[in-house]
């Protein structure tokens, strides 16, 4: 029990006062071992009031032999364990996903009692995110609805099992101090509690459910998945991240285009191979060879690049290359002049072909 807002100390103090003559017992251990080591009075009153009420298969069974024998059991929990639900063929719905939808919307929202049980009054209300849990199947031949949620939902119900009475409460804030202080909403719990054995033997207040979040194994076995698994909200994140990667391999596990490969253009080898040559000849300081394959080199630009035929030099030819490189023609006619005398000689001075190739360097620099 605590005193913050959705704490249940006012519902422990209601239940103290209501049963002044009794003497309230914490329980701090599984149903299991509070059953099997606790001694009861006739028509004792087990009560918890819980976020979530997970409990192993010998927990549950434990209950309802509790119950069965003649005991009342109070359960409010918002979870209530399918281990439990199932041995009563009552099944809780899922609202985990209409409880993401009002995360944030508040608003006037309320609880009712069935008229015919209670006369003082049957409604009661605050403002607060909206009841949603309830019960969507009800075992009719032993069960019996006895409280709904504004929608008309069944949220509070008394399961009749032998001498004894289980009640199953889906909804436990509304025994939070916050909604049991808000107007006449006390008069909610005071109402239910006159359902309950008016004269209890012991009665037990439980103090360990509402510590455990997740679904204890009947094992020892652990593996990652069953960790997961047992806390709700991350087993609808695995089911979701799980659903969402098998769409992504549907869809865009499809064919898709090959990445076009990039193919370099063709080089031109004999370009390249005249240069090698050219300072292959360099090394050996032979000027006449170095100039003939510098005036190569420089042909074979000026047939590739502007489409000329290089072995007519005449006037046309050297008009013809000015215009489409763009150099003057004085400086194309210098040029073939030299090219001329050295291809005629014999041998090339150092001078001669520096100039050589001062004019081709001259040319580049001007052309187009």
């Amino acid at each position: 029990m605590d005193t913050k807002p959705f704490g249940t100390y006012t519902a422990y103090r209601m239940f103290e006062n209501i049963f002044p003559d009794k003497y309230v017992n914490f329980s701090e251990k599984p149903f299991s071992k509070f059953y099997n080591n606790t001694h009861f009075d006739s028509a004792s009153l087990y009560i918890n009031i819980s976020n979530k009420f997970y409990v192993t298969d010998e927990d549950a069974q434990s209950l309802i032999d509790f119950v069965y024998e003649g005991h009342t059991a109070f359960i409010a929990a918002s979870v209530i364990d399918t281990v439990l639900l199932s041995k009563l063929f009552c099944r809780q719905a899922n609202t985990d996903l209409l409880v993401l939808m009002n995360a944030r919307k508040y608003r006037q929202t309320s609880v009712n009692l069935l008229p015919d049980d209670f006369s003082v009054q049957d409604s009661f209300s605050y403002y607060y995110l909206p009841f949603i849990n309830y019960f969507s199947e009800i075992n009719s031949e032993r069960g019996r609805i006895t409280g709904y949620n504004q929608d008309g939902q069944p949220n509070f119900m008394v399961f009749f099992w032998g001498k004894g009475r289980l009640f199953l409460h889906c909804e436990p804030r509304t025994l939070s101090n916050y909604f049991l202080l808000t107007g006449n909403n006390h008069l909610y719990l005071k109402q239910m509690m006159q359902l309950m054995n008016e004269h209890p033997g012991n009665i037990f207040w439980d103090n360990y459910y509402n510590k455990i979040n997740y679904r204890p194994s009947d094992d020892q076995s652990f593996s990652t998945l069953s960790a997961i698994l047992k806390h709700p909200a991350l087993a609808m994140a695995f089911w979701i991240t799980l659903a969402l990667l098998l769409l992504y391999i549907l869809f865009g596990g499809k064919r898709k285009q090959r990445i076009v490969p990039v193919i370099n253009p063709v080089q031109n080898n004999s370009i390249a191979f005249t240069e090698a040559v050219a300072g292959l000849y360099l090394t050996e300081k032979n000027n006449k060879n170095i100039a003939d394959k510098m005036i190569s080199y420089f042909n074979e630009y000026i047939r590739t690049r502007y489409f000329l035929n290089i072995h007519t030099a005449n006037t046309d030819f050297i008009t013809a290359l000015s215009k489409k490189s763009g150099v003057e023609f004085d400086h194309v006619q210098s040029l073939y002049y030299a090219i001329q005398q050295i291809s005629a000689a014999g041998e090339v001075s150092d001078f001669e072909l520096l100039s050589l190739n001062e004019q081709i360097q001259q040319f580049y620099k001007k052309r187009n």
